[in-house]
Order: C-alpha cells, then sequence, then structure tokens
C-alpha cells in the first residue's frame, strides 16, 4: 500500500463577525477577506507543537495575507517532506495597520482640521471606493499598493468634470503621502496633473447676470413663489447677493448683528478672512424687514442644520432661474458674486478692493476674474477720450 504524502493548505478557521464571508458556509478557501489564515495538514509527522490525538494538525499562519500565508505554507511543507521533526514555532505577527485603518485616521484627521460635512461626505466616499477597489484585488495593507494599481484605479473614474477629477485625486494624494512612505515616490510619480477640458474651461468662467436677466428673474420671484413672504425674502436675498458678491452660505447666515450701523461685517466661512462693505440704504432697510422679528438671523430660522438650510434656498433659486429663463446648468448662486464683481470692475474698482469686499485673496480674484477684468478695461479704453489733430493741407 502506497503511503499518501502529507499536503498543507491554506486556510480560513473562522472569518470576523464584520467579513463579509462571516455568513457563507464553506468559505474557507476565500483568499480576499482580511481575516486570520491557518495552514494545516493529515499525517503522523507533528509539527504544530499541541499535544492532541489524531493525524489533523493545523498551525496558525499568524498572518492575514494569503500571499504571505502561502510562503509560510511552503516552509512547512519542505518540514515535513525532509523529515523534520522539531515544532514549528510561530512568531507572534505585529500588529499591521490596514489600509481601512489608515483611511479611519485620515478622516480623523480631517475632520478634526474643520472640514464640512458635506467636503468629509466626498472624501469618505472617494477613499472608500480605492479601499474596495484594493480589497477587490485582495490588497488590504498600504506597502501592497502598486504604481499599477493607483494608475487603474484612476481610470476607472467617470466623473464628467474634470474639476471633480483634480480635486478627488488631490485627495488621493494627500491619503498616499499618509499611509504610503516605502513607495510614495512612485506611486505620486504615476499620478501626473488631470487636464481640464474646453468645457471645464468654460463652466468655470465668471457667468454675470446682464441687467435685463436681473430683472426677468426679479420679475418671475412672485409669480414662482406666490406666497408674499416667501417672495420678499427671495427678492431680499437676489438683491443681497447682488450688491455685496456674499457666497450662499454667508448670506443665509447672515445675522441682523453683521447689519450694524448700515454696514456689512462678516467673517467668510470658508476663508475666515474678513469681509467689510457699506450697505446701500434701500438694501439695508430691506433686509431689516425680511426678518420678520427673528432675534438673530435674517434668512435662517436658526434650528435647522446650516447645510440643509442652504440647500433649499439652492434648490429655491434653481427653480426660479429655471422659470425665467436664465438657469445655466452648474452655475447658480455664484452668479450673483459674479455680477456683484462685474460691477465693481466697470466702475473701476481695482482688485485689492474686490478681493478685500469679497473675502479672498488678491491673488485668487485675479486668476478667477482676469477676463472680466480684461473686458471692462477694453470697455474703459474704448471711452477713454483721443487729441484730435487737424488735417494738415497738402498732406
Amino acid at each position: 500500500m502506497i503511503e499518501r504524502r502529507p499536503v498543507v493548505a491554506v486556510y480560513v478557521r473562522s472569518h470576523q463577525s464584520d467579513c463579509r464571508y462571516s455568513r457563507q458556509r464553506n468559505r474557507s478557501f476565500v483568499r480576499d477577506c482580511s481575516c486570520m489564515k491557518w495552514l494545516r495538514y493529515s499525517g503522523d509527522a507533528c509539527l504544530c507543537g499541541y499535544s492532541h490525538a489524531g493525524r489533523q494538525h493545523r498551525v496558525t499562519a499568524n498572518t492575514r495575507v494569503w500571499g504571505i500565508a502561502e510562503e509560510k505554507r511552503q516552509e512547512l511543507q519542505r518540514r515535513i517532506d525532509t523529515g523534520e521533526t522539531a515544532p514549528l514555532v510561530a512568531t507572534p505577527e505585529v500588529k499591521k495597520r490596514t489600509v481601512a485603518d489608515e483611511i479611519e485616521t485620515h478622516l480623523a484627521a480631517k475632520t478634526s482640521e474643520g472640514l464640512s460635512p458635506a467636503t468629509l461626505r466626498k472624501l469618505k466616499y472617494q477613499l472608500g471606493t480605492f479601499e474596495q477597489f484594493l480589497s477587490a484585488r485582495s490588497k488590504f495593507f498600504p506597502s501592497e499598493i502598486t504604481s499599477t494599481d493607483v494608475i487603474e484605479f484612476r481610470s476607472g473614474w467617470t466623473w464628467k468634470s474634470g474639476v471633480t477629477r483634480q480635486k478627488a485625486q488631490q485627495n488621493l494624494r494627500g491619503f498616499l503621502r499618509l499611509c504610503c512612505t516605502d513607495n510614495l515616490e512612485r506611486l505620486l510619480g504615476v499620478l501626473k496633473p488631470i487636464k481640464l477640458s474646453k468645457g471645464d474651461t468654460s463652466r468655470l468662467k465668471p457667468q454675470p447676470f446682464s441687467e435685463e436677466e436681473l430683472k426677468k428673474l426679479l420679475i418671475q420671484v412672485p409669480k414662482t413663489f406666490p406666497d408674499v413672504t416667501k417672495a420678499a425674502k427671495m427678492t431680499a436675498l437676489i438683491h443681497c447677493q447682488v450688491s455685496t458678491g456674499l457666497a450662499i452660505r454667508d448670506t443665509i447666515q447672515l445675522e441682523r448683528e453683521n447689519l450694524r450701523d448700515g454696514l456689512l461685517r462678516i467673517e467668510r466661512q470658508k476663508t475666515g478672512k474678513p469681509v467689510m462693505q457699506k450697505l446701500d440704504e434701500g438694501l439695508y432697510q430691506e433686509l431689516q424687514r425680511v426678518t420678520n422679528g427673528n432675534p438673530r438671523y435674517v434668512f435662517w430660522n436658526g434650528t435647522s442644520l446650516p447645510t440643509s438650510a442652504t440647500g433649499l434656498w439652492q434648490a429655491d433659486l434653481r427653480q426660479l432661474m429655471m422659470d425665467a429663463g436664465v438657469w445655466i446648468k452648474g452655475n447658480l448662486s455664484h452668479r450673483f458674486r459674479d455680477t456683484a464683481v462685474d460691477f465693481w470692475l466697470e466702475q473701476g474698482c481695482d482688485m485689492t478692493t474686490i478681493a478685500a469686499m469679497l473675502g479672498d485673496t488678491v491673488r485668487t480674484v485675479e486668476r478667477h476674474y482676469a477676463d472680466l477684468a480684461s473686458k471692462r478695461m477694453g470697455n474703459r479704453l474704448a471711452k477713454m477720450p483721443t487729441r484730435s489733430w487737424e488735417a494738415v493741407a497738402g498732406q
């Protein structure tokens, strides 16, 4: 009778409760999970180091990675084949941080930096997608990430907007800097800059309302919103944004205290920079009227989440612009900011003054509004007086 040679196999003894295979039967040999791996074989030679009856032996591989467990399987198989009898002493596993662990830490750090809930949701989704992509390739640790993984992950992005892809790549690079110290240079090297398409560039250009469009928009307000109180607030919101260039978040959370003595004084929520402007007397009185007795805020009730309140106002503005026939997809309340800058440029304001009124840096304003500035400068130059000369006889 031919004696059968013991064969060592890698398997998962039991899946963790949070593993996707924990409730499935006969899943001991799946490779794409991060549960602890074990080795087992049947034979007379006992290398597991335990006192037990029977010929079935199991040894912990002390790893969660199938590839490493396979290397240990080969070593155990070699010992059995060569007749070694010394028990296999398992070295304690050093707890390695997984990609999921690093993502959790990265999100915690970003939360402590004061990022908005919307920004955190996007970051969590993008990095979660990356972790799922790696898991499908049986890669659970940062050291296992390769340049090919990064390239193929980025090639699977389906966002049409180049700006969205640029931001996603920025978030990915930030995460890789945190956890991939050994192979960081190689991974970042393959993430070349993403170029914007002509459509992206066109969408990013300022889109100020013309005076005719503003008139149509304001005439449409009572038609879209028959409620007198709602219509008055919407009109005041438009007047405020067009006159001051405030971002929608700052406008919605505008406080009565910010309007004291007819001067607008706030700190921008996005940049933290101060904004101070003199309000038109008519606008000041209008904003005072629409508060409707609210002790603190002009447009917000102060009880709902600021992001929720801003989203509702944005939805109303979108409907209003669509009804008035002036809506541009992907460009909503920021058009009011563009309109304010266009007016200031026409009046001869310089970029430094405009940046102070917007609560932005001069560099940001110059970059974003270069086209508007060039257009307004051309208009002013065309109206400049010129010295005239009488024609000289005979020439």
